[in-house]
This record gives structure tokens, C-alpha cells and sequence, in this order.
């Protein structure tokens, strides 16, 4: 019985010593300004033993300190206000036409449209999924030209039953005259319904879809 409440004792008082331990070697800043302060109070710089060199590095320690703190503060400051103002400056977006990068048809009403930027003339085939991956529609554009180009699509399946509004993947294939690939840039048009902040990004919305303000090509009214 008693070996086994000195077992327990010494346990607990082990448990206490390594807690303390612990708080020794994970000290913060506080704690550390606080034993600088203590160990510049307790010493004394005319001592025949005492290294006047260490003394000025200590205090310099102690105010490069200081002034590192302060520049944090003001920075973190300067980083709230200039974060305040890009979002109010981003607000204004709202109304606005957007064309972002997306390879994607976003029906609404049985409309919908994307941009395709050709390296170079060729056939154009567009795929088009649903949300689940199956493939709803096929629309073929015959030859287009070199540039940018707009393709309009009225929201019909491949039997040409009209389809719900939502967001439609699109695969593109573009063939030139010599029949080797050409290189596609696709993007999308959209009106600015709203501006989210979100996780430290900056997000558009326009119906049901988002976009990362990154995503952003070009900006009208």
C-alpha cells in the first residue's frame, strides 16, 4: 500500500517537473523580456567582473527588440487598411462584364455563351457534360477563323430537348488544315452579381457560378 502511494507521489512530482520543463524551454516573448529585465537590474556595470561588452549587446538586444515589436504592430495596421480599401474598391465591380478563364457553357433561360481563342483557323467540335459527367450535347462549328471567336449555344440536348439551367463543362477540339491540333483559349463573359470574401480570397458570382478574381481577364462595363 505504501509503495504503492510513493509510486504515485513520485509519479505526480515527475509529471510537475516535466511540465515545468516545458514551460522553461516554450517561454514566450513576455517571459523572455522579463528576465532581460531582471538580469540588467541585478547587474552592475562597474564590476571588475563584469564584461561591458555583453551590457551594450544586452541593451541593444532589448531595444532592437522594442522596435521590431513596434514594426509589426504598424505593419499589421497598414496590412488591415490597405485590405479594406482593395475590397471597397473591388465592390465596384458589381454590374460590371468580366470575361474570366473557364471552359464552360452557364445556361440560363436556354442561353448561354463562351469565348474561343484559336492559334491559328481550324474545325471546331464543342462536347458538352452535365454535372454528373454524361455527355448532353455535341456542337459542331464547322471552320472558324484565327482569334478570338464567340460560340452561342440555346441550352438543347442532343435530341434537342431544351435542358435546366446550370453549369456545363465543355470539351473543346480544333483541328487545323493540316490536321494537326490547334491550341484553344477558352473563356467566359459574365455580369458581376456580386463580390464574396472568402478564406483571404476574392471571389465574383454571377447566378449560381463563382470565380476567383485571378480567373479574371479583362473588365467592362
Amino acid at each position: 500500500m505504501e509503495t504503492g502511494m510513493i509510486s504515485t507521489a513520485t509519479s505526480a512530482a515527475s509529471a510537475t517537473s516535466t511540465t515545468k520543463t516545458t514551460a522553461k524551454n516554450t517561454i514566450d516573448k513576455d517571459g523572455f523580456l522579463q528576465l532581460l529585465v531582471a538580469q540588467l537590474k541585478n547587474q552592475d556595470p562597474t564590476s571588475s567582473g563584469q564584461d561591458p561588452n555583453a551590457m551594450v549587446q544586452q541593451l541593444t538586444s532589448f531595444s532592437s527588440l522594442e522596435q521590431a515589436q513596434q514594426t509589426n504592430t504598424l505593419l499589421q495596421g497598414l496590412q488591415t487598411q490597405t485590405s479594406g480599401l482593395f475590397q471597397a474598391q473591388t465592390a465596384s465591380m458589381v454590374g460590371k462584364n468580366v470575361k474570366v478563364n473557364g471552359s464552360a457553357f452557364n445556361l440560363k433561360s436556354g442561353a448561354a455563351s463562351m469565348n474561343l481563342g484559336l492559334g491559328a483557323g481550324a474545325d471546331v467540335t464543342i462536347t458538352l457534360k452535365d454535372a454528373k459527367g454524361n455527355v448532353v450535347a455535341k456542337l459542331p462549328q464547322g471552320h472558324m477563323n484565327r482569334g478570338m471567336n464567340t460560340v452561342n449555344w440555346d441550352g438543347r440536348d442532343i435530341n434537342g430537348t431544351p435542358l435546366p439551367d446550370g453549369t456545363y463543362a465543355a470539351t473543346v477540339v480544333a483541328t487545323g488544315d493540316d490536321g494537326k491540333p490547334v491550341d484553344v483559349q477558352t473563356s467566359l463573359t459574365m455580369k458581376v452579381d456580386a463580390v464574396t470574401f472568402k478564406d483571404g480570397g476574392i471571389y465574383l458570382a454571377s447566378g449560381n457560378s463563382i470565380f476567383s478574381l485571378a480567373d479574371v481577364l479583362e473588365i467592362s462595363a
